[in-house]
């Protein structure tokens, strides 16, 4: 008993100290946050202002006094979602996990409060990471209503969990009594992420898909991106671009250009490696192709310039932290909470393809 006491003030005492440390690390420390622009003091909705000077250079007359053109202004919001994860430690199970991975001799020796956090928080990082992309936010969410049915999408909470109904209900079909119908989405339905965000802006017309489409695989990659890339305005080409894929979309076009123009092998320095950024051949040296983790098995490919992509996060208030440790019966429970959202700063150099 006296050691289970030692493992919970030892816990305790590390998070009181070092919430605000273990958040920043674990949000800094995202895969994302790596990949994009990140603005770290966003605490309200951010206005992203874009300001489009007109032409106005001519030929010199000093007859002439009034300026030709001027600027217009335009501007997209990023606000950020406050997200959640209540834990709950039991001592004696992460005591014994603790222990064996100790035994391992190249083991990093830690103090048991400083392992059990960092175990915590590198689950919570996988989770934002795994699900950023697919992520949005629905607005309020009804509870579950045992006389109505639901159609596939439909969002309701149940039980302090939101769910998704991932098949046609009838009135009284629950998660709990059909679950196969129903999916856990509470990890995925905290701010609007890359993929929600160009699907609204397609749908509302304000993006178009560049390009002629269609999916693609090992044999049509490199034409499915020069074929985007022809329609890219020079003027856009010259600032040179970044084309964000999915580890799996790299692989079949590393594996294209690789039997198109290298030894298709995988022959160091003669062929593209799998997994790496590279420049595309065709391109002029402006179209750098970038695989990211968050973006998963998706075949979307975005293009558009550095720094166009923001990663909104509050890591300079008290909307990040760790929330009242609360014993219980066998160990104690906590909330971690944090900010984060995403926007793209403009639409007019962003372009995608139809592939989701």
């Amino acid at each position: 008993m006296s050691q289970v006491r030692t493992d919970i003030e030892a816990i305790k005492k590390y998070v009181e100290i070092y919430d605000k440390k273990l958040i920043h690390q674990m949000l800094n420390g995202l895969d994302v946050a790596k990949d994009i622009d990140v603005l770290r003091n966003v605490r309200s909705p951010r206005t992203l202002k874009k300001m489009v000077v007109d032409r106005g250079v001519r030929r010199l007359n000093t007859n002439i006094k009034t300026a030709k053109g001027g600027r217009k202004w335009s501007e997209r919001i990023l606000t950020p979602q406050g997200a959640m994860k209540i834990i709950e430690i039991i001592p004696e199970e992460v005591r014994e996990s603790f222990m064996a991975e100790m035994l391992d001799p190249n083991a990093k020796e830690i103090p048991f409060g400083q392992w059990v956090w960092e175990q915590e928080f590198a689950r919570i990082a996988q989770e934002i990471n795994d699900n950023f992309y697919l992520s949005f936010n629905p607005g309020t969410i009804a509870p579950f209503d045992g006389t109505e049915t639901y159609a596939i999408g439909d969002l309701v909470y149940f039980d302090e969990i939101v769910y998704r109904a991932k098949a046609e209900t009838l009135a009284g079909e629950s998660p709990e009594t059909h679950g196969v119908k129903w999916e856990d989405v509470d990890n995925k339905v905290i701010c609007d992420g890359p993929h929600h965000i160009i699907e609204s802006e397609l749908a509302a017309t304000n993006l178009l898909v560049a390009g002629s489409g269609g999916a693609y695989d090992q044999t049509t990659a490199y034409d499915a991106f020069l074929d985007m890339w022809s329609v890219i305005p020079e003027v856009h080409k010259n600032k040179g671009m970044v084309a964000t894929v999915g580890f799996g979309a790299q692989e079949d076009l590393a594996i294209n250009v690789n039997k198109l123009f290298g030894t298709g092998q995988g022959i160091a320095k003669s062929d593209i490696e799998e997994g790496k950024e590279f420049i595309l051949k065709g391109t002029g040296g402006r179209l750098t192709i970038k695989p990211v983790t968050w973006m998963k098995d998706s075949r979307r490919i975005i293009m558009t310039h550095k720094g166009n992509m923001i990663l909104g996060m509050n890591q300079v208030s008290d909307a990040n932290k760790v929330g009242k440790i609360v014993e219980n019966l066998h160990g104690y429970e906590a909330i971690v909470k944090y900010m984060i959202g995403f926007q793209f700063r403009d639409l007019e150099n962003l372009y995608v393809n139809d592939q989701a």
